[in-house]
């Protein structure tokens, strides 16, 4: 049977879109501080984890604006690559909000 190979691809997305139906996302904005004061965003893949002065999530940053992402962010979070997935600890006074992008009110 040569020449009739089936090659198979093998993705995360569907692994991921299943962890996303199950944990809600949140969007955390932060402060950072360089020469200019600017706003960066970090997606969660899960409710973020409330420490003593911290704030501890897994997931991804992202450069686009807050409504860019509340539209697109499972899209977001299924297509990023699994190396820019972070584990990182914010501090309290360096965030500005902490948003559910699940939450739909009626």
């Amino acid at each position: 049977m040569a020449g009739t190979d089936i090659l198979v691809g093998v993705t995360a997305g569907p692994m991921m879109s299943n962890l996303l139906a199950k944990k809600p996302s949140h969007l955390i904005s932060l402060e950072t501080v360089s020469k200019v004061k600017t706003i960066s965003y970090f997606i969660t893949l899960d409710k973020p984890e409330l420490l003593n002065g911290f704030i501890q999530a897994k997931g991804i940053f992202s450069n686009l604006s807050e409504e860019e992402i509340t539209k697109s962010f499972s899209d977001l979070l299924t297509d990023a690559p699994k190396d820019s997935i972070l584990e990182m600890l914010f501090p309290w006074h360096r965030i500005i909000n902490v948003r559910s992008l699940v939450f739909k009110a009626k």
